[in-house]
């Protein structure tokens, strides 16, 4: 950790609402170094310094379906406004809502296919699910970068979800 720069802003705080000071803020203290690293993941999942075949909008409502899919309107919300502030087009707005048309784009298909399936039922993926992905015409990066994004942003749903019981308890 850097400790001569400012504390960056937390999403999971941002999202949850966790005020510097409350109970939620100090059991969270308690593991400074996991959020650091949680954060520090949040900028190498959402904003990569070269997201080569997976632009920022892109990655950003791909983080929204998945909020939505598991009803974290918190996140789905912070994630949606993130790919309006990367200035995401329409049809890229479009891919957040799980819920929306197919796109006509075969890679676009593949990767909203493997998204819904590892987000809502991960054990039922297999190596043919990958075998889609490249059949698609990702490569083998591509397929990396897609799994490190759908693992980090499940594992944030399920901190924001845990956190969230918490607060409300």
């Amino acid at each position: 950790m850097n400790d001569t720069a400012p504390p960056e802003p937390d999403v999971i705080d941002a999202v949850l609402g966790i005020a510097p000071g409350s109970p939620l803020d100090r059991l969270r203290r308690e593991r400074d170094k996991l959020r650091h690293y949680s954060q520090t993941s949040y900028r190498a999942a959402l904003m990569p310094a070269d997201p080569r075949n997976f632009p920022l909008p892109l990655r950003a409502a791909l983080a929204a379906r998945m909020a939505r899919s598991w009803k974290r309107a918190e996140l789905a919300r912070h994630y949606t406004a993130l790919a309006r502030d990367l200035d995401a087009d329409a049809a890229t707005l479009a891919l957040a809502d799980p819920a929306s048309p197919a796109p006509q784009d075969p890679r676009l298909r593949a990767i909203l296919r493997h998204v819904d399936l590892v987000t809502r039922q991960p054990a039922q993926a297999t190596r043919d699910d990958i075998a889609a992905l490249t059949g698609a015409g990702l490569d083998d990066r591509d397929v990396v970068t897609l799994a490190g994004l759908i693992a980090f942003v499940n594992y944030q749903i399920l901190v924001v979800a845990g956190l969230s019981m918490l607060r409300d308890f």
